[in-house]
């Protein structure tokens, strides 16, 4: 059995709405994590699976999305524990520097000065179809109910809400959160691995066309070929989204492998190499996050979705 545990940011500052690991939390899950599994690259371990000790608890390291914290907070950590990650990175937000759709949509409305916004689209809830918020509490209260829906809807219709939204609030500016190629190259020398997860971060099994869904997995794939001189193995899907389609088109584009979340232990014999499951760990007391790296808390969500 294998946990594949994944991250996204590791940084000191806080988000009040998608809060990064902290750097001391983080390294306290390095060094358990490494002192209570055998630790190994993910596609190293997936391409000798069938060599994998039945007995034996095996842990891989993974990330999502490509931010420069990874290199900055959490890679030296890694070194330090001798541990070799795979970041899959949206190639988009790698060569333009901008954060993807999901961090775009907190960030505007945490940090726009404008109240007015008309979100009276036909797809929405009718709870979520407003025209103004005032005040920023209102507005937090307000995306952190957007997001999740918008994971529900056709990626079109995605676009469209965060195209209004940016319309809206174009007093927001952005930071400069993305790695670049000269950081990924860095990695990728120390022994890293760099895989893709897409070109724009499309939610690919709410896309309604087969040729968007080539494009985001071929073009991100040749991208990182093109920069790092390999066509990746990996495809991590964003925000977990894949469906037949996907990873039908997953392997007709050359990939090996696809990554979902699904917070459960990877088992080479019952999952697909286009369904192997991630462990998400998230900015939480140690407790809790212990228990998710011991799989307690996944064990006890199964068991209480069978009664």
């Amino acid at each position: 059995m294998v946990s594949n545990f994944l991250f996204h940011r590791v940084n000191p500052k806080r988000d009040v709405l998608w809060d990064p690991m902290d750097i001391s939390l983080f390294e306290k899950c390095i060094k358990y994590i490494s002192g209570n599994f055998e630790v190994r690259q993910l596609e190293k371990l997936v391409a000798g699976k069938n060599s994998l000790q039945q007995k034996k608890k095996y842990a891989t390291i993974v990330f999502d999305d490509g931010y420069k914290d990874n290199i900055e907070y959490a890679a030296p950590i890694l070194d330090k524990y001798k541990i070799r990650a795979s970041f899959y990175v949206v190639t988009d937000c790698i060569e333009k520097n901008i954060p993807t759709w999901t961090h775009i949509l907190d960030h505007a409305f945490q940090f726009t000065n404008r109240n007015e916004i008309d979100l009276s689209c036909n797809f929405l809830p009718e709870h979520l179809k407003v025209q103004k918020l005032v005040g920023q509490r209102s507005k937090i209260e307000y995306v952190r109910k957007l997001k999740p829906a918008l994971k529900k809807i056709t990626d079109s219709q995605r676009v469209e809400v965060l195209e209004c939204v940016q319309n809206f609030f174009n007093d927001v500016e952005f930071p400069d959160l993305m790695m670049n190629w000269n950081d990924l190259e860095q990695l990728k020398n120390a022994g890293h691995y760099i895989g893709s997860h897409t070109v724009s971060h499309s939610m690919l099994g709410n896309m309604n066309s087969e040729a968007d869904v080539r494009k985001e997995l071929i073009s991100s794939g040749k991208k990182i070929e093109e920069r790092l001189g390999y066509f990746p193995s990996t495809i991590s899907y964003p925000v977990g989204s894949y469906d037949a389609v996907t990873i039908k088109l997953s392997k007709e584009a050359g990939y090996k492998m696809g990554l979902a979340v699904k917070q459960k232990v990877y088992d080479p014999a019952k999952h697909g190499l286009f369904e192997i499951p991630r462990i998400e760990l998230y900015n939480e007391p140690w407790l809790k996050t212990r228990l998710r790296i011991d799989n307690i808390i996944g064990k006890a969500s199964k068991l209480f979705n069978r009664r």
